[in-house]
């Protein structure tokens, strides 16, 4: 079962990684044409596993501060972000649930590259299986005429850093600290 569960997530990551890498929007400088797409991984820990992905949108609001210090000019570049995600998760009882929620993040990005956001992210999640044992064909057909889904929230705090700011390469690497809802009961 884990096995299964492992290789399905590596499989999805590729696949994933290899249709946003075909976009023009897959970590590039923010403009009017391109829009980055994120992937994230997204679960429990690392022996259930999950995918978080969307693409990103600075049409909310984007500033850039000029600070002017002893040791030269810094320059900080503030967003607030508008983030439609969709992504899968896996859990200790054995359930796979989909997801999909709508992501504000504020994110400052610091002179040298550093990054902090802060997020919040309301969402709907469905869950597949009945937490005993992997879901069959019967139970898909009796997931299909039954509501098994709850309101996910999502909140945290995230670091990171952007190579785009220093090095020029379009890629940004984060951290996040999340706080999740995601005990998906009957409905």
């Amino acid at each position: 079962m884990f096995i299964r569960h492992t290789l399905t997530t590596i499989f999805l990551c590729i696949i994933m990684h290899q249709l946003s890498a075909q976009t023009s929007g897959f970590g590039k400088e923010y403009n009017s044409n391109r829009r980055p797409f994120r992937i994230f991984y997204f679960g429990y820990d690392l022996v259930n596993p999950g995918v978080q992905l969307g693409p990103e949108y600075d049409f909310i609001w984007k500033t850039t501060d000029k600070i002017s210090c002893e040791t030269g000019t810094r320059y900080v570049d503030k967003f607030l972000l508008f983030c439609p995600q969709v992504g899968f998760f896996t859990d200790p009882a054995v359930n796979f649930s989909l997801f999909m929620n709508v992501e504000l993040d504020y994110r400052v990005i610091y002179d040298r590259g550093w990054i902090f956001e802060m997020f919040i992210a309301p969402g709907y999640a469905v869950r597949f299986g009945d937490g005993m044992t992997p879901m069959t064909d019967i139970e898909l057909n009796d997931f299909l005429s039954e509501t098994k889904g709850a309101f996910m929230p999502q909140i945290g705090l995230g670091t990171g850093y952007s190579f785009k700011k220093v090095k020029k390469a379009d890629l940004m690497i984060n951290l996040r600290i999340l706080s999740s809802s995601d005990d998906i009961q009957e409905s």
